[in-house]
């Protein structure tokens, strides 16, 4: 005997436009639909025994119907139960909710609601090289998790009289490298100022080539501005040093830049630096200023295009210290050396404009003995060869020698 009548059954038939309803069909229908209920209430008490609950609820039931591949049912919450009302039509009874009556007039008298503000979009970085930035927009984990369970609510303290609001303050995301990469970093930081020349090949030929490097540039870059500040006058080590940057800018699989506002510095200390060795008239610290010359070319060429004030800032930076009256000629040679570098349209409008006005005192003024001789050479050659027409080379060397002699 079905819990569901047949009547009920065919009442339900003349709704989806099926007359006429055998009473032996509707009886079977009416079994066959007793059964799967009974079994999708089984299915769902299964799913509120395991979720702690003694009372069924509508998802109880969409798990339900989901297990057993069927469509679940659209338009009930799992706010307060239903409150069904009951009704006789033809001698039977029906139940339907009791659905509350709205005045229009009500809602039309009602004020309208605030005007929602424009849409804006702002963009920050989500990660670098697999680091999440500590910014306001990133909350850690943790943060995020306690914000999901309790609401945070902010308390304010009076003190003297002054109200404060305390504001919470975010650690800093923690960078956990690996035991393999922590030893393959100590092994090529030693590698690189070691005085076996085949071991730093090897080290600067694995900074090139090696493609899982991205977690150890943040710290190979603060690793080249920590050795350049603290070896200024060590010729040898700032050597390494540029040979690491050029090692890590060649470098295919490395994303280097969000890291060239911190290795340009670096690059320009030993360019335009007053000492670079502790004995210039012995140590070539020519080739090393040459050297840092060619990077800062390659890091112009190679993103220029992506940064526009790029090489403009190093430019005006470099040309600062070329007509600094102050600096001394090891400065302007690399200043010099280095807008060379940038194009010969940079050295025909910012270098030689400036050629005769600066030629009296950056030759005689500042210069004496071999140092004047070395210079003499270093930069008469250095602006010569950045000139396209020879006539203009022919005058600019005549000028210089005019006023060396």
């Amino acid at each position: 005997m079905s819990a569901i009548p047949k009547d009920t059954i065919k009442s339900i038939g003349e709704s989806v436009g099926i007359s006429n309803l055998k009473d032996d069909v509707a009886t079977a229908l009416g079994q066959d639909v007793d059964y799967r209920v009974q079994e999708l209430i089984q299915e769902a008490t299964k799913f509120m025994q395991h979720s702690k609950r003694s009372k069924l609820t509508v998802d109880d039931i969409n798990a339900a119907l989901r297990v057993k591949n069927v469509e679940p049912l659209y338009g009930y919450g799992c706010g307060e139960a239903s409150k069904f009302r009951r009704t006789t039509v033809n001698n039977n009874n029906i139940y339907f909710t009791d659905d509350e009556e709205v005045d229009f007039d009500t809602i039309l008298n009602k004020p309208l609601p605030k005007i929602p503000l424009d849409v804006s979009f702002t963009a920050h970085w989500l990660a670098i090289e697999g680091v999440q930035p500590a910014i306001p927009q990133n909350p850690t984990p943790s943060d995020a998790k306690s914000d999901l369970l309790t609401k945070k609510t902010k308390t304010q303290s009076t003190s003297n009289g002054i109200s404060t609001d305390q504001v919470d303050v975010k650690p800093l995301v923690k960078h956990i490298l690996s035991k393999e990469l922590q030893m393959y970093f100590e092994r090529i930081t030693d590698a690189i100022v070691s005085e076996d020349e085949r071991l730093r090949s090897q080290a600067f030929e694995s900074l090139r080539n090696d493609p899982g490097l991205h977690q150890l540039l943040p710290y190979f870059v603060q690793h080249i501005q920590k050795k350049v500040i603290q070896n200024h006058k060590n010729l040898d080590v700032l050597d390494a040093m540029l040979s690491t940057v050029y090692s890590i800018l060649n470098n295919e699989h490395l994303f280097v830049e969000p890291y060239l506002h911190q290795l340009i510095p670096s690059i320009l200390s030993c360019l335009v630096g007053r000492n670079i060795c502790e004995h210039p008239l012995e140590q070539d610290h020519w080739s090393t200023r040459d050297r840092a010359a060619s990077l800062i070319s390659s890091i112009c060429d190679k993103y220029g295009k992506s940064y526009h004030t790029l090489q403009p800032r190093i430019a005006k930076a470099l040309l600062r210290a070329y007509l600094d009256p102050t600096k001394p000629l090891t400065t302007q040679y690399g200043a010099i050396k280095g807008l060379s570098q940038l194009g010969s349209e940079v050295t025909r409008v910012l270098v030689v404009p400036n050629i005769k006005q600066d030629s009296d005192t950056v030759m005689t003024e500042r210069a004496s003995g071999e140092d004047r001789t070395k210079l003499q050479e270093q930069i008469g050659v250095l602006i010569t060869e950045s000139l396209l027409e020879k006539d203009d080379r022919k005058m600019v060397v005549q000028g210089i020698l005019d006023a060396l002699d």
